[in-house]
């Protein structure tokens, strides 16, 4: 009973350390003053202006694609792969291992800067800069979506589920697809979500690559520090929302297919 009240007492604790700074940051985006103890002028003018602003809804939907594309070629390169090594190569799966987990080491900055130096005076389309931040952040985010996309088809004993449904009759290939990844969402949806979040926070890489030829939310961001500390808090809260949003709606469709999952069991 007392470390079921200890338990609530430090989850209670760190959620309020966890959202105490984000309140603060949207209560000081509604007022037009906070010199003093109390806040003055309540306003919403810089939400106005961040929503209104064609320049960061464009930063916003670059930002959105960023986000999305690497982790979608990521998930299905590994996914191939892991098909590989589970069917034929089983005994490549340790070098995999430590081959997607060497990024861990890498700085971002470092692969930026040997990415832009490698490629600024390439023939297209290798200088296009999407392309090189998409490169970038496949690597990035290499370790995280490995490891999950890997613990997961562990948990559920893909290379057994294989084998029976071969017994069954079923291709290999059909079956991964088909039966396997099914089964491995969860673990692919939370890895998606680590590997999105890490993308939505990054400055470092995109600012080094991207900059002004591809200006996305973080750049935005950045900009708007020079102009005011209500509207930086803004854009904050914004973006915040924004993949708060995107959790959210991830969460529920995979809900969703759980559920139809269980009707049709």
């Amino acid at each position: 009973m007392k470390n079921s009240i200890s338990n609530r007492w430090a989850i209670a604790l760190i959620s309020i350390y966890l959202i105490l700074p984000i309140v603060f940051t949207f209560l000081y985006s509604i007022f037009a003053e906070w010199n003093t103890v109390l806040p003055k002028g309540l306003t919403f003018k810089y939400y106005m202006q961040v929503l209104s602003s064609p320049i960061f809804l464009m930063a916003l939907i670059r930002t959105l694609i960023m986000a999305v594309l690497p982790i979608f070629l990521c998930a299905i390169v590994i996914l191939l792969a892991m098909y590989v090594v589970i069917v034929y190569l089983p005994k490549l799966d340790p070098i995999i291992q430590i081959l997607c987990t060497i990024p861990y080491a890498l700085q971002g900055v470092i692969i930026a800067i040997s990415v832009l130096s490698l490629y600024a005076d390439a023939p297209d389309p290798f200088s296009n800069r999407l392309l090189m931040l998409t490169g970038t952040y496949c690597i990035l985010i290499l370790p995280y979506m490995y490891q999950g996309i890997r613990n997961s088809l562990h948990a559920v004993n893909a290379r057994g589920l294989l084998e029976a449904a071969q017994i069954l009759g079923a291709g290999r290939f059909y079956s991964y697809f088909t039966v396997i990844v099914p089964n491995i969402l969860s673990g692919i949806t939370i890895s998606a979500l680590i590997s999105a979040a890490i993308i939505f926070g990054d400055f470092v890489v995109v600012n080094i690559i991207g900059g002004n030829y591809y200006v996305t939310a973080q750049i935005f961001l950045y900009k708007s520090m020079f102009q005011s500390g209500q509207l930086t808090s803004a854009v904050s809260i914004v973006l915040f929302t924004v993949t708060l949003l995107l959790a959210a709606g991830v969460w529920i469709m995979q809900n969703k297919m759980e559920k139809q999952k269980e009707a049709k069991a």
